[in-house]
């Protein structure tokens, strides 16, 4: 039997609820019904505010609002809601990028290109060998905002999506141009575990572990 303190205990009970919560606010979204969806994503917070002892809710909650005023294509209200969930800080680097992949997109979505590029490249600057599993999978989010201004992929990417391929055991794609790699090695590794997860899987004999991402 898995015993957890209270506190830890809290934040278990709190994910869970959490996760079949945003089934019902998925369903407020299908519908467009966008501002229900925001209030019953606030009244789940406020019932379990008190139980979140080291702010993971906060942070779930300020991003899942960014992604509902996003779909909702309020993307200055969106942009604010970035900028809350990056005052609430990082648990890991990949947060970090979502949160700069996010504000990209809506700066992407008001027609400012150029800043939308510069903030995920600022994002994505912040790199942890940790998490370089991660890398492919917001590749393809580089290679389209460099695409929107007109330029190619910034050759000091290359060495991070090298860095990506290497966790994967795999060589970096040659394609006419890095962006083309990059996208290539992004759906290359889709779905294959990494290094991490086959590492897991030969210690423990079992199923692939997970990577923190």
């Amino acid at each position: 039997m898995l015993r957890v303190c209270a506190t830890c205990f809290d934040r278990l009970e709190v994910q869970e609820a959490f996760e079949y919560k945003c089934l019902d606010i998925n369903k407020f979204m299908n519908d467009e019904r966008y501002d229900e969806a925001l209030a019953c994503l606030d009244a789940f917070e406020q019932e379990n505010r008190h139980r979140d002892h080291d702010g993971w809710l906060a942070r779930s909650v300020a991003s899942e609002r960014e992604f509902i005023l996003y779909e909702a294509g309020r993307y200055e209200e969106a942009l604010q809601a970035c900028e809350a969930v990056a005052r609430l800080g990082f648990e890991n680097v990949t947060d970090r990028w979502s949160n700069g992949s996010a504000k990209a997109l809506n700066l992407q979505a008001l027609g400012r290109h150029r800043e939308a590029l510069e903030t995920f490249e600022e994002a994505f600057s912040h790199q942890d060998p940790r998490y370089a599993s991660a890398i492919p999978y917001y590749l393809p989010t580089l290679v389209e905002l460099s695409e929107n201004v007109g330029q190619p992929v910034d050759e000091k990417w290359r060495r991070v999506a090298e860095a990506g391929a290497e966790d994967f055991a795999v060589e970096m794609p040659v394609r006419d141009s890095l962006g083309e790699s990059m996208r290539a090695l992004a759906e290359m590794t889709r779905g294959m575990p990494s290094k991490r997860e086959r590492e897991w899987k030969a210690t423990h004999g079992g199923g692939a572990g997970t990577d923190a991402t």
